[in-house]
């Protein structure tokens, strides 16, 4: 059903898009996302006309544990009696067992990090890393991946909308097709510092490379000695029912990983560079080589150690793979009731992107789940495409809830 805005919303839209951009609450309006979120609780928000919001996004996984988790509102409250930012020239015993706590999960010696406030930055920071270790300055990246939209990160995309306005970008980078292994080795050289990927690619749909892809990859950056970086910033903390998205090619080892988003806990902004004990090397001659005053504040270190542990659990990531479960038997429904208009769905763990006949078919849904009380967004590397992407905290009925609004959604497409 249509929400129209009260006189209230109406007013505060017109001040927003004169504060913010009339094309940002054009478009926001366009999709049925026109929303000010007051109360947030759970898997739920509520906008400023009182109609209640089921979030089937997490924000790519910034809300993996749903709005204000208890139990990481209650670490907050209490940091907050003794802590701040932290300050940066100084050591951090928070920041050390976060680190030690990173190190813990991620595969071979990947024991060394840095942490920033967004994944942008984080991605960046790889870059640089990888420039300065290997004296190279080639970065290669796929075509269709998203890591980010500053400096370094703007100049791995290939999407003309983020791109385009902003030439030329920095010299060095170039792209291959996700998952074409030929591709990558006619493209890789003794100038290659790094290949950057992403273990799958939602942006895009949802691309899930063939199993023995980064086998493969992790050769050929041995033949040429490139670095491997992966980003997990939307894979990773748990999001495909393993900690890591990487370890779905178990005994690859990158040189450099990435996380952010959920690392935040919906709370505080975070993220992280985390690199092998060699790589680490290169700080013993450039110690100050990279800096950032608010990055890995001691409150924001605290909330992700809290966040690790609640997901880094047996338990935990099997009710993700489980829930994942339910959400694919939901599709496979949809598929039947809708075989013209749903063309197929891709799922791992809680990582879920549905596609659609309709090569726009994206912008369309967003309107008609928003209209069905349900949040989510189009991929926006490929806009036939929806990504459901729900916290992990969602029940079952929630589930079952998301599902309906897909079945009504398409039956108004």
């Amino acid at each position: 059903m249509e929400n129209k805005p009260s006189d209230k919303k109406k007013a505060l839209m017109e001040r927003y898009a004169h504060r913010f951009g009339a094309m940002r609450v054009r478009t926001l309006s366009h999709l049925g996302l026109d929303i000010f979120e007051t109360e947030r609780d759970g898997c739920w928000s509520r906008d400023i006309d009182g109609r209640k919001i089921l979030d089937a996004l997490s924000l790519q996984g910034v809300f993996n544990l749903g709005r204000r988790h208890p139990i990481i509102v209650e670490v907050m409250r209490k940091g907050m009696e003794r802590l701040d930012l932290g300050n940066n020239f100084l050591m951090s015993e928070e920041q050390l067992t976060l680190a030690d706590k990173l190190a813990a999960t991620t595969p071979g010696n990947i024991n060394c990090a840095f942490f920033s406030s967004t994944g942008s930055e984080a991605v960046d920071l790889a870059i640089k890393i990888a420039r300065g270790y290997s004296g190279r300055s080639g970065i290669i990246s796929a075509n269709e991946c998203y890591h980010g939209i500053t400096g370094f990160a703007l100049s791995t995309n290939s999407n003309p909308d983020y791109i385009e306005p902003f030439g030329p970008l920095m010299p060095g980078f170039s792209h291959v097709p996700f998952g074409d292994i030929d591709a990558l080795r006619n493209e890789i050289s003794q100038d290659t510092a790094a290949v950057i990927f992403e273990p799958m690619i939602a942006e895009a749909g949802l691309l899930i490379p063939p199993a023995d892809y980064f086998f493969k990859v992790r050769e050929l950056c041995d033949e040429h000695d490139t670095l491997l970086i992966i980003d997990e910033v939307v894979t990773g903390l748990g999001r495909t029912g393993k900690f890591w998205g990487i370890e779905h090619s178990s005994g690859v080892v990158p040189d450099i990983m990435i996380t952010a988003k959920g690392l935040t806990a919906g709370m505080y902004p975070m993220a992280a560079t985390m690199f092998t004990e060699e790589v680490a090397d290169f700080f013993l001659t450039y110690p100050y080589s990279h800096y950032s005053s608010t990055g890995g504040s001691d409150l924001g270190c605290l909330i992700a150690s809290a966040m690790i542990d609640i997901v880094n659990q047996p338990e935990f990531l099997q009710n993700i793979n489980k829930k994942g479960q339910q959400l694919a038997a939901g599709y496979e429904q949809l598929m039947i009731n809708h075989p013209a208009i749903l063309e197929s769905y891709r799922q791992v763990g809680m990582h879920t992107v549905l596609r659609l006949a309709d090569p726009a078919g994206g912008f369309r849904m967003n309107r008609y789940l928003a209209d069905e009380g349900v949040f989510a967004l189009l991929a926006t590397n490929n806009t036939a495409a929806i990504r459901i992407q729900p916290p992990f905290i969602i029940s079952e009925k929630e589930i079952d809830q998301i599902i309906d609004a897909l079945d009504a959604a398409l039956k108004k497409m």
